[in-house]
């Protein structure tokens, strides 16, 4: 279910939003009292494959932003890969 957090990792999680088989993912970061971290992460995770596509520090909420984004323009064009392709769409 997306918006619900979870603990993963020992970071509660948060699915934003789901792409075809793709979910933007917001973590917390673990070291988060440190000035030079960022405030939580972002991920691109594919169901399909059961792996993390990319993932962004968030400074900001300018840079959640542009890797909302980003994430979301990605994942819509594999959604378009027929899945016996998917392998050679990673990377």
């Amino acid at each position: 279910m997306l918006g619900i957090p979870h603990i993963a990792h020992g970071a509660r999680t948060v699915a934003l939003e789901r792409v075809g088989d793709c979910e933007i993912n917001m973590f917390e970061t673990l070291e988060a009292g440190s000035p030079a971290a960022p405030l939580f992460w972002m991920e691109l995770f594919d169901l399909r494959v059961d792996a993390s596509r990319d993932s962004r520090g968030c400074h900001n909420m300018s840079d959640a932003v542009a890797a909302f984004n980003d994430f979301a323009s990605q994942a819509s064009r594999l959604a378009e890969v027929p899945p016996c392709d998917i392998g050679e769409a990673v990377g």
